[in-house]
């Protein structure tokens, strides 16, 4: 998957521009800080998944004194050439494919296969659980229509389940076909969710050692309300029976996928209680690029990968390291506070940029 083109117009520092991107190139973005770099990459990562990885209010990325904003983009996949846009106007967003307008949020995120990595990335490991399970509930959104519907059918009855909890005179009948519908919802939400997980952790396993001198195992444990290696199902329905009374008390669904977390291990031990920074740092390193090879596995095609800063906390042996293990036919923009060293990509096609307050040039190796 490409970006081929981009234009941004009211998006943070940049009032109206528009870029050309070579397909399967790194791009680099080089600068002072609060230049603009970041604000680059952000913009891909929010046509991606329609929010941004700085802010939970996208009105934020709306350049100061306007009141709407637009980013577009051609996207290139398996060959075919597409036009995806997004307008954020009166604190809506505006979604449009092929200049037709898209309604559903979940028909969107994916059109551009996006994965970032930045400095706040590292944050995963003590975030509460809800940053964790959206983690990979936004993959798992863009990889599979099943996953998609079965959350969103779950986050709506659940929705309902508990509205009714809340009546003075509760309707026993009608909190039991929501749980029924629930519960078929969950044992799929937690396969898919344990499944990915597992997959995952293979590819970041082979991807580790490029980034730790030592010999450590990374894994993840799905944490879920229920035991995930015994049968879903009837554990399920006992559970959400022998909570009912205490459902009703606090008005509200005690148990369910929606409170789930995941674990990080290093060697068997929590990543968010034991880990130095520099591990917590490789560790995403090596998650993220094997997110990025199940999804070429999976698709057949690499997404487009953003590393934001992520040069600064290396030492000179590790960029180079890194910049031997990315794809060859992946497109890939980073940010960097310096230009990098050309002879550092070897073979790979390389553009570099210059960003200044909002404006960027191409500049020669």
């Amino acid at each position: 998957m490409n970006i081929k083109s981009l234009r941004l117009i009211h998006f943070r520092n940049f009032e109206n521009v528009e870029f050309n991107f070579k397909e399967n190139y790194i791009h680099c973005f080089y600068g002072k800080n609060a230049q603009g770099k970041t604000n680059l990459v952000e913009s891909i990562y929010f046509l991606s998944h329609l929010h941004s990885f700085r802010t939970n209010d996208f009105t934020n990325m709306i350049q100061d004194s306007f009141d709407q904003m637009l980013v577009e983009a051609k996207v290139e996949s398996h060959h075919r050439v597409s036009n995806v846009k997004v307008v954020v106007s009166n604190q809506k967003k505006h979604l449009f494919h092929n200049d037709n307008s898209i309604k559903k949020y979940s028909d969107f995120v994916g059109i551009v296969n996006a994965i970032s990595f930045c400095p706040d990335d590292i944050l995963l490991f003590n975030a509460p659980r809800k940053v964790r399970r959206n983690f990979i509930d936004m993959e798992l959104i863009k990889l599979s229509k099943k996953y998609t519907f079965t959350l969103s059918h779950y986050n709506r009855t659940l929705k309902n389940r508990n509205a009714a909890l809340k009546q003075e005179n509760v309707n026993r009948e009608l909190i039991q076909v929501y749980t029924s519908q629930m519960i078929e919802d969950e044992v799929v939400i937690i396969q898919q969710r344990t499944t990915f997980l597992k997959n995952l952790m293979e590819y970041a396993n082979e991807l580790y050692p490029f980034f730790s001198r030592e010999k450590e195992k990374l894994d993840a444990r799905y944490v879920s309300f229920i035991d995930c290696s015994k049968d879903l199902k009837n554990q399920i329905v006992n559970l959400y029976e022998n909570s009912f009374d205490k459902d009703c008390l606090y008005k509200q669904t005690n148990y369910g996928i929606h409170r789930d977390d995941i674990q990080f291990l290093l060697n068997g031990k929590c990543v968010s209680e034991m880990a130095s920074q520099g591990q917590k740092r490789s560790f995403l390193l090596a998650l993220k690029l094997g997110l990025a090879k199940m999804i070429y596995e999976k698709t057949k095609q690499y997404p487009i990968l953003l590393l934001d800063d992520v040069f600064s906390e290396l030492d000179q042996s590790r960029k180079k390291e890194l910049l031997s293990i990315l794809p060859v036919n992946m497109q890939i923009f980073i940010t960097t506070a310096e230009k990098i060293n050309v002879s550092w990509f070897g073979n790979r096609n390389v553009k570099f940029y210059e960003v200044t307050n909002g404006f960027v040039k191409e500049v020669s190796q």
